[in-house]
């Protein structure tokens, strides 16, 4: 049985000549979540994405469901803020749609999120004093009072062991406080990018991975866009046709991309997009951390993160301007040198080292571009090009995993106002493929598991089950321990020999060295 006969995906010749009402380039968690809404609104939709689903910033963000809090403590001076009531309410209401996010996600996909025990240190020399903090979380309550608790509570100097990790902080003798909440981490985007992108699908979405855009246009006075579609990665022989579709209205979703992707139409518009880097490193702490993270400052008055993940600990993240290769983007050991003196800084009796970094990883954040904010500004924007002469063509910058379902309600509206749907309306289904949910630890995943997700997930090679449709790639030791015995299980499905397995194997390997790696000893 080959692969090209169960794999529910289209060839490109058979779409040649498609009409869809609407085409949505890029499939990470917004692209994906933008397909399964508007399918349910009645919508026809096809998405593509030149690599895998959820590859991008979706795959390599904190993986953390915020609050809404870094909106509120950027590490800016707190009076200052005061003085830009535009910034001020703008950052409300990103805090607003953070809060409700986490209430919805948290509600309804139970089993994508672990709950966790954040520490905010706070020292007598921060730009904020222990009431700013309770003013801040108050706040916090107000825009969501009926919301998932946050469970604040600051624990002064003389009640500070009753935080477990508190002995690890720096500088105990400025500790003025410590604040702990509840906070959740995503366990993991991709799987709800992917059940969201085969919603999609079963709601009569036409979606391929794999698939580029290599042109795009509109004809004369036909207000139609055209797009050329070509396949990255060959299914059969004739997938290496190109397919002509046509599409009312085009949504913009590809990320870091979205640029690149605007000047493909032939435009001189302006960046919408201001791509940052961020890395992030794994490593293993002391079991007092164990369901604990740490929310602190780096030594440039940015946020630090360290958080619990599968009976690791992740530390992040920079954040510095990118222009370079987003698809081969990885931490570089200078990244990762500062990475470790930034967490000794904050935890200095972890001590760690090179020696002590499992894996590392990086990503580019799309976010909008802004004149006053060289790094980007948080603001999810969507874009309408027709000012820019490419009317019905939509983008998007800045949208987090945590808001991918607001951001899509947010583009059912406004296209709604623009074109009516072909079909008749559904109700998406958030609820996706069971995987690992409630398991911990050294995940064993059967043969069932993995052949299903051969057969209805489009995987393309063994990095794309192990990272994405299984997760294990998040696992400690990576997912190699199992590698070969899914390799294996895959293979007669894949219609793959024994080489051919091998060659995925080390493949992933290679993956793994660099995109995931470790730096160079010293």
């Amino acid at each position: 049985m080959t692969r090209g006969s169960e794999l529910p995906t289209p060839d490109l010749p058979s779409l040649d000549h498609l009409h869809v009402d609407i085409a949505i380039i890029g499939a990470g968690i917004n692209g994906a979540s933008a397909a399964q809404h508007l399918s349910a609104a009645g919508y026809r939709v096809l998405v593509v994405d030149q690599g895998d689903f959820a590859n991008g910033a979706t795959s390599r963000s904190s993986r953390l469901l915020h609050c809404g809090l870094r909106h509120l403590a950027t590490g800016t001076d707190f009076w200052q803020s005061l003085l830009r009531p535009d910034r001020l309410a703008k950052s409300m209401k990103t805090v607003r749609d953070d809060m409700l996010a986490r209430d919805e996600i948290v509600h309804t996909i139970p089993n994508r999120v672990k709950p966790i025990k954040f520490c905010i240190p706070i020292y007598d020399d921060d730009q904020y004093s222990p009431w700013q903090m309770d003013a801040a979380f108050a706040a916090l309550r107000l825009t969501s009072p009926r919301g998932v608790p946050l469970d604040y509570q600051r624990y002064s100097p003389t009640s500070q062991n009753d935080v477990p990790i508190s002995p690890w902080l720096r500088d105990p003798d400025k500790l003025r406080s410590v604040a702990v909440f509840r906070e959740y981490i995503f366990d993991w985007p991709e799987r709800i990018a992917l059940d969201a992108v085969f919603d999609a699908r079963r709601m009569g979405a036409i979606v391929r991975n794999y698939t580029r855009v290599v042109d795009l246009k509109q004809q004369g006075q036909d207000p139609r866009w055209h797009l050329t579609l070509q396949s990255a990665h060959k299914i059969t022989p004739s997938d290496s046709d190109t397919a002509c579709v046509t599409a009312d209205l085009v949504l913009n979703l590809a990320g870091a991309w979205v640029d690149d992707l605007i000047h493909q139409t032939g435009s001189n518009a302006a960046p919408k997009c201001t791509g940052i880097k961020g890395i992030h490193i794994a490593l293993r702490l002391p079991e007092e951390f164990n369901d604990w993270g740490v929310f602190t400052y780096n030594s440039l008055g940015e946020p630090l993160y360290c958080l619990p993940f599968r009976g690791v600990h992740y530390v992040g993240l920079t954040r510095t301007p990118f222009t370079g290769d987003i698809a081969g983007v990885s931490a570089s050991d200078q990244e990762i040198d500062w990475m470790i003196s930034e967490t000794n800084r904050c935890l200095p009796k972890l001590a760690i080292s090179r020696d002590d970094i499992l894996y590392s990883w990086a990503g580019v954040n799309p976010l909008t571009s802004d004149p006053e904010e060289p790094l980007g500004s948080r603001e999810i924007k969507v874009h309408d090009l027709a000012p820019d002469g490419m009317p019905n063509l939509l983008a998007l910058t800045g949208g987090p995993i945590m808001t991918h379902r607001r951001v899509a309600r947010r583009l059912v509206k406004e296209i709604t106002g623009r074109l009516s749907p072909t079909n008749t309306p559904q109700r998406p289904d958030y609820q996706g493929a069971q995987i690992l949910s409630g398991q911990k630890g050294a995940t064993s995943i059967s043969a069932d598991k993995v052949e299903r997700c051969v057969h209805d997930e489009m995987p393309r090679s063994l990095t794309d089950l192990l990272m994405r449709r299984l997760g294990l790639g998040w696992e400690p030791d990576q997912g190699v321990a199992q590698a070969r015995s899914i390799a294996e299980v895959a293979a007669p499905h894949m219609g793959w020999s024994d080489a051919r397995v091998d060659a995925e194997l080390h493949a992933y390997q290679n993956h793994l060295a660099k995109a995931r790696r470790r730096p160079d000893a010293m």
